[in-house]
Parts: C-alpha cells; structure tokens; sequence
C-alpha cells in the first residue's frame, strides 16, 4: 500500500466521529479519551493564577498584552473551553488487547488537524505494538478555537496584519491567529506549554492507576515530537516530573534545537511580525532575567520550580549552554534526532549544535536524510501519485529507523 493510500483510509476513519473505531483489514483500533484539564489557572484570564505550591501571589500584567480590537485573537486563554475540555486519540494494534508500552505523540506549532499524523503514529503502532497516544498542545487541533481556522474571519485578520505592519511577509489566514496571539504575548508559548506538560502528567497518572483500559498500568512511556513538540518532548525529558520519564527515550522529528534556532516564519506557521516578536522578547526576558515579568521569573527560577525552568535553558542556543549540555549528556543514549537536509525551518545543523553540543561531545544520536523529491518542513510525505514510490519508500526508512530506536 502507497502512503497516501494509508493516508486516504486512516482519515476517512478518523473523520467518522465515532469513540472506538476498529480498522479490522489494517488491524488497527482508534479511541478518543475526553479530558479535562486541571491545569488551566495559570492561563491568562483566570481569577487564581498565583503558584499554590509556594503560596505566592502572582498578579498578571495586562500591559504585557497586546490587544488588537478583534475578538477573535484577544479572547482571554482561560475563557477558551475547548482548551480545558477536550479528547485526545489512542492508536494501536487491534490484535494488542493491553498494550504493554505507550509513545506520547505531539504534534507542530499551528496545527489544527491530526491527518497529517495519522499513518505516522499507525506505523509505530504497528512496528512497536505500542500504544500511540495523539496529544494536543494546548491552543491547537481540538483545544483551538474553530473561529481560527476560519477563511473569512482570519482573512480580517490578515487585512488588518497587513495595514497594521506593511513590511509584514508570510501572513495568511492559516497563521493570522497564531501570529496575532504569540506577538500579543510571546510567552503564550511557556503558559500553553506549562499547560500541556501538566496535562500529560495527569494523564501518565490515569495510566498507572488502571483508568486508561488499552494500556497497562506498567507500561513503559516515550515520547515522539515533530517540530515544536520535539521541543515539548526534550523539555518533559529532561525535566522528569514525578521520574515518570527516568526510562524514556525521545524521538525527534524534524526538530531537536533551541527555540532560537528554528525558523518558523511561513504561512503555514507564524508571519515574520509575530516570529521577530517572539525571538527578540525572549532574547529581552533571559538578558534581564525575566525582570520584566515577574510571574514568568517565578516559574523560571530552579530553586523554586527546577522541572518548569528547563524551559528557559531551550530558549537560546548561547544561554544556559553547559547546564543544558550536561543535562543532555545523562540522557544521550535515550534521545534520537531524524532530521531533513533541506528543512529551512528545522535545519540540520541545529539539531547537531543542540544534541551533539557545540564541541560535539554528546552521544545523542543525529540522522540526517535527503528525500529523493520536493518536500517541506510542513510536508515531508507529500500526498503525490508523480512521487508515490519514492515518498512510500521515504515514509518507511522514517517509521523503520523511529520504530528500531524506540524497540531496540
């Protein structure tokens, strides 16, 4: 079977909206699992966002955000209910009752749909007998607002980016939310991932205590993450909250480096304004020491909140370099890097810089391949029948060197 065959049926299933679906002809079994989110006071918006654990009363500075006038992209993070009450997906082998070890998937920045990953997280499935556990980051897929994803409401957006900043390049009404959002307030990108990082913990804990019928209790967890979510991943890696993570071993997709070193400009992604914003207010917050944000300090701080702080030492490459290097060097053997040679927005030599360490001294392991076809960051499978071949045979060396890392 062609990828984009597997593709076609995977998403037609998928699009069913059923709770259980069992593909019997490509043994496999998809669930959807309704979560709501404990996590959800730290969001902009909330009436309690103070840090319970040390009793601190941290008030949010509404100068800190940027507001548009349009009430599409100024909604307050904490009044988005799809954000806090959602599913999330269980992918594995129809002929595995309980499945005996789990792979927590996370998905790229921006996205809305889980299509893409679908023959993705099938194939691992399949080659690991591994549950797959389809997880989104806050703010996106079904946690997003469906007015984002809107062509006629995003392309006011666009109009109103477009007189707002007229030297803006990449806006389109893909990214106009996203955009909107992150220049608003970069570090969205911490509180949504803080979000996220608690979420994965309750739902580890609803594993381990029998609540979660596919996968058993003991099983062993890993990560995979493309993009953003090898970010994500490296993050919940290193960090090891509750040591639920001591075992795991990390797959990264398409990612692997610091935040300041991918370039996620792209009307698929994030507009030049809004990504020039992020990078140059993180690149202000770690040269003051978050001075200007007290309540990001707070969490920032690795006296007080040592597995939250990981975050600021994946923000820039030259910050933080040797508590990061070191780190990485008691992890080596457990973190894989798959990367593209024509990825602008992941590039490969990135990847090296961070998991390799600038003197090359880190035994993390970087793959580096070139497709035989046109292929993006966004689209490293393109569904082509002119390709088909060469595409199928790229998916599979993919799947095969992921599978071989995580079963080995």
């Amino acid at each position: 079977m062609e990828y984009y065959e597997l593709y076609e049926i995977l998403k037609s299933h998928f699009d069913s909206g059923k709770e259980y679906v069992e593909i019997k002809d490509l043994n496999v079994t998809i669930e959807s699992v309704p979560f709501i989110s404990k996590a959800s006071d730290s969001l902009h918006g909330s009436n309690n966002h103070n840090c319970t654990e040390h009793r601190q009363r941290l008030e949010i500075d509404e100068n800190t955000y940027l507001h548009y006038d349009q009430p599409s992209v100024d909604i307050k993070d904490f009044d988005i209910e799809c954000n806090k009450k959602f599913e999330y997906y269980i992918l594995k082998r129809a002929d595995v009752k309980t499945a005996q070890g789990c792979i927590i998937f996370f998905h790229g920045l921006n996205e809305k749909k889980w299509d893409k990953y679908l023959p993705w997280a099938y194939e691992l499935a399949q080659r690991t007998r591994k549950a797959i556990i389809l997880f989104p980051i806050a703010f996106h897929m079904n946690r997003a607002e469906p007015i984002w994803s809107d062509r006629h409401h995003m392309t006011e957006i666009v109009n109103f980016r477009k007189k707002r900043y007229p030297e803006n390049t990449h806006f389109s009404y893909v990214n106009a939310a996203i955009s909107s959002r992150l220049e608003a307030h970069p570090q969205r990108l911490f509180w949504s991932g803080l979000q996220t990082y608690s979420d994965i913990i309750e739902v580890v804990k609803d594993i381990k205590q029998n609540k979660i019928q596919s996968i058993s209790p003991d099983a062993g967890l890993d990560l995979f993450g493309y993009s953003i979510g090898s970010f994500l991943s490296m993050i919940i890696k290193m960090a090891d909250p509750e040591k639920f993570f001591t075992q795991s071993k990390v797959f990264c997709f398409c990612g692997g480096m610091t935040i300041d070193r991918m370039f996620p400009i792209s009307k698929y992604i994030m507009d030049a304004q809004a990504t020039i914003k992020m990078l140059s207010a993180f690149t202000e917050l770690l040269s003051s020491d978050f001075r200007f944000d007290r309540r990001l300090k707070h969490y920032q701080n690795e006296n007080l909140h040592p597995e939250e702080s990981w975050f600021k030492k994946m923000l820039r490459y030259n910050y933080f370099q040797n508590e990061r290097e070191e780190r990485m060097r008691e992890i080596q053997s457990q973190i894989k890097a798959y990367v593209l040679e024509k990825d602008a927005v992941a590039p490969p030599i990135e990847a090296l810089n961070t998991l390799k360490g600038g003197y090359r001294n880190i035994g993390a392991e970087v793959e580096i391949q070139d497709f035989p076809y046109e292929y993006s960051h966004m689209v490293p499978f393109p569904l082509t029948h002119k390709h088909k071949k060469e595409v199928t045979e790229a998916f599979r060396q993919f799947v095969g060197a992921a599978s071989s890392f995580f079963t080995q």
